[in-house]
């Protein structure tokens, strides 16, 4: 499984931020995680909860992979 999150993908839609992650399996499923939030940092620190609580995140702090500008797998 790879796991994409970048900060640079939460974008603002109608009144709300969106904040999405994409996870691709070795068998060629695809789905997308998406968290909603007032502002941006609100719906990416969502996202993060929402993945932790998921098993997709380790518990430890994941700032370094918010900061990325491109996206790399998390295996």
């Amino acid at each position: 499984m790879e796991l994409y999150i970048n900060n640079t993908w939460t974008k603002y839609y109608g009144d709300s931020y969106i904040a999405e992650a994409i996870v691709w399996s070795e068998n060629g499923n695809h789905a997308t995680i998406c968290a909603t939030g007032a502002t941006a940092e609100e719906a990416d620190a969502k996202l993060i909860g929402a993945m932790r609580e998921l098993k997709l995140l380790p518990e430890s702090s994941v700032a370094d992979e918010c900061e990325r500008k491109e996206p790399e797998p998390l295996e």
